[in-house]
């Protein structure tokens, strides 16, 4: 999905502020795959019934927290990434991240549920 979000990223990155743009979109975008990919994981390591909250947590977490302190410490020290707008993109590649995330870890629990009810069987 973060493929087919950065053109479109990139294109208005560099509409508005040149290469930096476009670098600020590679940015935002490999920092957002990079949680995501991680929070993820957090629902493969906790699939037993008893645990998927503690996965859910988890994930929540490392999905929030690792964008936003990273656009907040980017934009903080500014330079040609904090004036090309990399914290707003975060937020935009964050939110098509979430939208993905949501439906994979739907079907990842129930596919969780699934395998219980046939080892119950």
């Amino acid at each position: 999905m973060f493929a087919i979000a950065f053109p479109a990223f990139g294109y208005y990155g560099h509409q508005a502020h040149g290469q930096d743009g476009v670098l600020a979109a590679a940015v935002a975008a490999i920092v957002c795959l990079g949680a995501g990919l991680l929070s993820m994981s957090f629902f493969v390591v906790f699939r037993e019934p008893l645990q998927v909250m503690n996965g859910v947590g988890l994930a929540m977490l490392v999905r929030m927290a690792i964008p936003m302190v990273v656009g907040i410490v980017l934009t903080k020290r500014g330079g040609p990434l904090a004036e090309a707008g990399v914290f707003g993109m975060i937020v935009g590649f964050y939110l098509v991240g979430l939208l993905v995330e949501t439906l994979l870890t739907v079907r990842l629990v129930n596919g969780f549920r699934k395998e219980q009810v046939s080892k119950a069987a």
